[in-house]
């Protein structure tokens, strides 16, 4: 019985606890938020801080990493496409580690991220060197989906082909040095 009792006390504390997140966010048009994925990585990682500021849809430009709700779980990803569409817009978003991009409603954003908080260091991604490395890759993850796209096309016709496990190979060696440039580029920046 008292087991259950103090789940009951955490889940209602967590409860308020994201309440008064939520109205500091929505009262100072900004709020810090805690990343559980790796789904950003190298330049956001699992337990890193992201400073978010609230923007309206129109706001929302190409590469910005934003901060969007679906059912009840935030998600912090990259705008890898705006698509306008008989007078609707739509925003392709995915994370940078992940090959997997979705469709969004712009209204479900809440803010952009403008600063990330990494080990006890911090990185604005307005100015200075967090706007280069931010804009490299944006840039690299907006124009290697599409590449990525026509290569997962290509293994999938190779696979059980004659000589498809060597091509393949050749391909993660090809893509290994890219990898560590971005891991590079952030441990410039957050040393």
């Amino acid at each position: 019985m008292q087991k259950l009792l103090n789940e009951t006390a955490t889940k209602e504390k967590a409860h308020i606890i994201k309440e008064l997140q939520d109205e500091l966010f929505h009262t100072e048009g900004k709020g810090w938020f805690k990343i559980v994925s790796g789904s950003m990585y190298p330049l956001i990682d699992i337990n890193d801080r992201v400073l978010v500021k609230k923007i309206i849809p129109s706001e929302v430009r190409l590469r910005d990493i934003i901060l969007f709700k679906v059912d009840d779980v935030f998600v912090t990803h990259r705008v890898i496409k705006i698509l306008r569409q008989n007078g609707k817009t739509l925003i392709l978003q995915k994370g940078d580690a992940s090959n997997h991009a979705s469709m969004i409603d712009p209204e479900i954003i809440i803010g952009r991220v403008v600063t990330i908080q990494k080990k006890g260091r911090f990185l604005s991604l307005e100015s200075g060197g967090g706007k280069v490395i931010n804009h490299f890759l944006g840039f690299k993850n907006t124009v290697l989906y599409r590449f990525d796209l026509r290569i997962s096309v290509i293994k999938q016709w190779l696979r059980n082909k004659p000589g498809s496990v060597f091509l393949i190979s050749i391909y993660r060696i090809i893509k290994k040095p890219f990898k560590l440039l971005n891991q590079l580029m952030v441990k410039i920046f957050f040393a």
